[in-house]
């Protein structure tokens, strides 16, 4: 592929993530955000927490992508600048793997049909588009791969870019570890000890480093996430979770499998090919084992198909161009390159569902419900309000969505009902959740869903004493009793009967309607009565008079 040829490949890629970006938004995953709250309070105050008024905690995924992401908050960017700089980010990694892909095509020799195929089959791919606009890490995590893998497939491999791949890889996610063992071994095997020795050295003087500094600041040796990510509702530890898991990456991949399966019935002699080129297929599949395993011992993740074994799809479509190449090149025909061109237009065609096309249509009307940095916004907004009338500085809220709103309002004291940010729920589940509740005393409380119900929530004598149901601005919250007699004897709220016509037609059209389980409307309804501001919004008329 020419230099000129690429460089519109990538322009194109590029204009057409951000064009989606741009669509979308704040109404991508709220994870995104969740990193961009830490940084944006790192960048400002010095501390790694979701809002200067929250607890010091490790509560993101991937500590380079917050430090660019802290970098770009030094500038103050708004809320929306911020989202969309983070998006900007995510697009540059992508298509940085783009480019590093096409020198993977040229060092493994690849025809220009083949090496076509696998860039634009890339370029285009579907997940692509998802991990874009919610301005996330995994693109830099492929692109951290693809040098290492470039590296070691050069006659001469520069020790400075193999060991800056695996420091990306490495302080990009933690599981990485998984699969950068794989290809050590792989590099063993193919008698590179000077590469191998380069990773291990890289990596165990990073992995120093990263517990040193978690000891140090956070008393603990690995992220709060690894920790959170063990209970329900994130583990999925069963069979099927396991076995989905696994596959998830293979899935993909399916038909391809298949045709390469029929090859090798009609004589194709796939052995002299892995022959041929062992130490190609050695350095891109070990990887992949890497994938397949923690797949399989993590279980199904959160998140679109496709996410978290995305750095390994360039290096799935080089294996299929180097295994259906030779099968081509043999006896070159119309027909058998259109069955390569079909095995290779699969997987993309299968990555198009994991297109945000939800998440397009929801900007397109304005931003609806959903897990998003623009619905949780929304509620902090709401948890402001509340804060106004009872004049409180740095209220404390309880809520399982933090993203949005920790990025929106940073005087919220945020407390992580989901766990990923509240190292005692992290550390002993919702067990700990009775002691969260009594020691934080939140002013307010968003919960929803498995949330409430992991937990047990509604159920705990403390709650049941001191929380009463609330709603403005289309959300349903709950508010201390003791903060509600204060709006109400500044004439600012007022306590409504639940029955009444005005609120319960407002409660019928409210935010998370559609996701509210039998459990969250029980306890919503049996105290029987509702705090209201004493105001009107743009959902509702002013409830109180």
């Amino acid at each position: 592929m020419s230099r000129l040829v690429l460089a519109i490949v990538v322009f194109v890629q590029f204009v057409a993530l951000m064009a989606v970006c741009l669509v979308i938004g704040d109404n991508g995953w709220d994870d995104g955000a969740i990193t961009l709250a830490f940084a944006r309070t790192f960048a400002h105050h010095g501390l790694v927490a979701l809002t200067s008024n929250s607890e010091t905690v490790e509560g993101f995924s991937s500590v380079s992508w917050f430090l660019l992401n802290a970098l770009v908050a030094l500038a103050r960017p708004s809320y929306d600048a911020a989202i969309l700089a983070s998006q900007l980010l995510s697009v540059l990694c992508i298509c940085a793997s783009t480019v590093l892909l096409a020198r993977s095509c040229v060092l493994l020799g690849l025809d220009k049909i083949f090496s076509y195929l696998t860039v634009v089959a890339f370029a285009a791919w579907g997940c692509s588009f998802f991990e874009a606009s919610n301005g996330m890490e995994m693109g830099l995590l492929a692109a951290a791969f693809l040098l290492m893998v470039n590296e070691l497939l050069s006659p001469r491999p520069r020790m400075v870019l193999l060991s800056t791949g695996v420091l990306l890889a490495v302080t990009t996610r933690l599981e990485a570890l998984a699969y950068l063992g794989p290809l050590s071994l792989s590099v063993l095997l193919v008698r590179d000890r000077r590469a191998f020795w380069a990773i291990f050295l890289t990596t165990a003087a990073i992995v120093l480093v990263l517990t040193s500094w978690r000891l140090a600041v956070f008393s603990d040796f690995l992220p709060n996430t690894f920790w959170a990510k063990r209970w329900p509702p994130y583990a999925e530890f069963d069979a099927l979770g396991r076995l989905t898991g696994a596959v998830e990456l293979l899935r993909f991949f399916l038909l391809p499998l298949i045709v390469l399966e029929i090859l090798l019935r009609s004589g194709f002699d796939l052995t002299r090919v892995l022959r041929t080129q062992r130490k190609a297929f050695l350095l891109l599949s070990s990887p992949v084992l890497g994938v397949v395993l923690v797949g399989g011992m993590v279980g199904k993740h959160w998140g679109y198909d496709g996410r978290m074994p995305y750095f390994a799809f360039p290096l799935m479509l080089l294996l299929f161009s180097l295994t259906f190449s030779p099968w081509v090149n043999i006896k070159k025909s119309k027909l058998r390159i259109a069955i390569a061109v079909g095995a290779c237009a699969c997987p993309l065609r299968v990555s198009m569902d994991s297109f945000p096309s939800g998440e397009m249509s929801a900007a397109l009307h304005g931003g609806s419900f959903g897990v998003s940095p623009h619905t949780y916004a929304e509620t902090a907004r709401v948890f402001r309000r509340f804060a106004r009338a009872a004049d409180l500085q740095h209220p404390t809220v309880l809520t399982p969505d933090d993203g949005g709103l920790a990025l929106c309002c940073d005087e919220l004291r945020v407390v992580d009902l989901a766990l990923l940010s509240n190292s005692r729920l992290a550390h002993r589940g919702y067990t700990a959740l009775s002691d969260v509740l009594a020691s934080e005393s939140p002013e307010m409380i968003e919960t929803h869903k498995e949330w409430s119900s992991s937990g047990k929530l509604y159920e705990l004598p403390y709650f049941r004493a001191r929380y009463l149901p609330a709603f403005a601005g289309g959300t349903k919250l709950w508010i201390r009793r003791d903060v509600a007699w204060t709006i109400e004897s500044r004439g600012r709220g007022c306590l409504l009967p639940a029955n009444t016509d005005e609120l319960q037609k407002a409660l019928s059209k409210h935010r998370y309607y559609d996701h509210d389980t039998t459990d969250d409307r029980r306890a919503f309804d049996d105290p029987g009565v509702v705090f209201a501001l004493n105001e009107a919004d743009a959902t509702m008329a002013n409830l109180c008079q």
